[in-house]
C-alpha cells in the first residue's frame, strides 16, 4: 500500500526547508562578513608596513635652539652638556664610532644604565686644563665598561638611587694634565667618578658606599674611590679602596 502524505505533512516539510535555507543564508552572510574585517585588517596592517616601516629610529639629536647650557653646574662640579656633546660629535666625524659604541652597550643590555654621552666626559677640570670635554675610547676599551655598568645598576643605583658621570673615559693627555694616577682606570674606559642625583651628606653617602664595597667588592672586582664631598669613583678592573 502507498503511503501519501498529507497536505499538512507537505506544508511543515517546506516551512522546515525555508527555516534550514534562512539559517545556512545567515551563516554564509556572517562568515562573509567577518572576511572581510579580517581582509581589510590585514590590508591596512600591511598598508602601514608599507608606508610606515618599523625601523631603528636613531637618538634624537639635541636641537641647537634647545635652551641648554654648554657647562652645567652638577654638584659644585663643572661638567659639559649633552647639547656641548653633539657639537664634539660633529668635529672629525666620530658620529659613527659613538652610534657603534651605543650598539655595543646595546648588545650587552648596559645602554640604559647612564646616558652613554656621560660615559664620554673627561672630567669636570678640562676648562683649567685646556682638553676637550669629552674623547671616545678605542674600541679595544669598550669590553671593559661594560661589567662597571652593570655594578651601577645592581649595586650602586638600587642603594642610592640615580647617579651622574663627571668623569669617564681620559685620554692619557688629559689624565696627565689632571694629575691623574699613570695607572688610572679612566684611560681603559673601566672607571668612572660619580655624583649622586639625591641630596647626600657626606655623612650619610660614605657608609653606604663602604657597605657596597664590603658586601659584593670581590664578587664584582670591584674599586672605590671616595673623594672629597659626595663624588666618588668606581672600576671593576681590581679590588681596592681609597
Amino acid at each position: 500500500m502507498d503511503i501519501k502524505e498529507s497536505a499538512d505533512h507537505e506544508w511543515i516539510d517546506i516551512h522546515i526547508e525555508r527555516r534550514r535555507v534562512i539559517w545556512i543564508s545567515v551563516l554564509v552572510l556572517a562568515g562573509v562578513l567577518l572576511l572581510a574585517i579580517f581582509t581589510v585588517n590585514m590590508v591596512q596592517d600591511l598598508a602601514e608596513r608599507v608606508v610606515t616601516p618599523r625601523a631603528y629610529v636613531p637618538e634624537q639629536r639635541v636641537p641647537e635652539t634647545a635652551r641648554i647650557p654648554d657647562v652645567s653646574d652638577i654638584k659644585g662640579y663643572a661638567a659639559a652638556s649633552a647639547r656641548a656633546f653633539e657639537r664634539f660629535l660633529d668635529e672629525a666625524d666620530r658620529r659613527e664610532i659613538y652610534t657603534r659604541l651605543q650598539h655595543f652597550l646595546h648588545i650587552n643590555k648596559v645602554d640604559g644604565v647612564l646616558p652613554s654621552y656621560q660615559l664620554l666626559r673627561q672630567g669636570s677640570d678640562w676648562q683649567e686644563i685646556g682638553e676637550p670635554p669629552f674623547a671616545l675610547p678605542p674600541e679595544q676599551n669598550w669590553e671593559s665598561m661594560v661589567d662597571t655598568l652593570r655594578v651601577i645598576q645592581e649595586e650602586i643605583i638600587p642603594r642610592i638611587g640615580p647617579v651622574t658621570v663627571l668623569s669617564g673615559w681620559r685620554t692619557s693627555s688629559y689624565n696627565a694634565k689632571a694629575g691623574g694616577s699613570k695607572r688610572s682606570k679612566h684611560m681603559h674606559f673601566c672607571g668612572v667618578d660619580l655624583v649622586p642625583e639625591r641630596d647626600y651628606s657626606r655623612k650619610e653617602l660614605v657608609p653606604i658606599l663602604r657597605d657596597i664595597h664590603r658586601d659584593v667588592g670581590k664578587k664584582w672586582d670591584m674599586g672605590l674611590g671616595i673623594y672629597s664631598g659626595v663624588r666618588f669613583h668606581v672600576d671593576t678592573c681590581g679590588y681596592r679602596r681609597w
